[in-house]
C-alpha cells in the first residue's frame, strides 16, 4: 500500500457516501500533481482507478466536515431526549456546556433515565397507557376514549403497570 503516507491519501467515496452513483469510487489527496504522481505511485494507485485527485487543502475540508458531522452525531446520541423538545426546560435540562448544573436537575436527569429504562421493560400497551397518563396529562377516561376500550380496562393495566414498574426499579 502507500509506503510514504505524506505523499498521498486515498478516500474510499463509496463508503463516505453510501449509495453514490457513478464511476469514480476512489479520491487521492495529494500535492504532487498527476504525472509525478503517477511516476512514483503509479503501480500503488493502479488498483484505485478511476480516481478523483484533490489537493490537500481540499483533502483537509473533507476531514474537518467528517471530523463535524460525527461531532454532532455524539452530541445528538448523549443528548436526546425521549419525551422530545419543550421550549426552555429541554435547554436548561440538556445544555451541552454546563458542567455547573444544580444538583437538583442532575438527580431529576437520572430519575428521569431510570425511569425512562423502566418504561421500556414495559409491554408496549402498559408502556403507551403510562406516558399517555404520566407525561401527557390524560386521565383514565380520556385514555379509554381514545383507545376505544373500557376505563375499567384502562384502570386495571395502570395498576398492573405500576406493580411492574415497582419491581423493575425495586421501589
Amino acid at each position: 500500500m502507500n509506503e510514504n503516507k505524506t505523499e498521498y491519501e486515498v478516500i474510499n467515496l463509496g463508503f463516505e457516501y453510501p449509495g453514490m452513483t457513478g464511476g469514480v469510487k476512489w479520491a487521492v489527496v495529494t500535492d504532487l500533481d498527476q504525472a509525478t504522481l503517477m511516476e512514483k505511485y503509479g503501480k500503488e494507485l493502479s488498483k484505485y482507478a478511476p480516481f478523483v485527485l484533490m489537493t490537500m487543502e481540499q483533502g483537509e475540508a473533507f476531514h474537518e466536515y467528517d471530523r463535524n458531522e460525527k461531532k454532532h452525531d455524539m452530541r445528538s446520541i448523549r443528548h436526546h431526549d425521549l419525551f422530545g423538545y419543550e421550549e426552555g426546560l429541554t435547554e436548561y435540562f440538556h445544555s451541552v456546556f454546563s458542567n455547573d448544573e444544580p444538583e437538583d436537575a442532575v438527580i431529576a436527569r437520572a430519575e428521569r433515565e431510570k425511569m425512562r429504562e423502566g418504561l421500556d421493560k414495559l409491554p408496549p400497551v402498559q408502556r403507551r397507557r403510562c406516558i399517555l397518563y404520566f407525561y401527557h396529562g390524560l386521565d383514565e377516561k380520556e385514555i379509554a376514549k381514545a383507545e376505544g376500550v373500557t376505563q375499567q380496562m384502562v384502570s386495571k393495566s395502570l395498576d398492573q403497570a405500576m406493580k411492574n414498574l415497582k419491581e423493575i426499579l425495586r421501589l
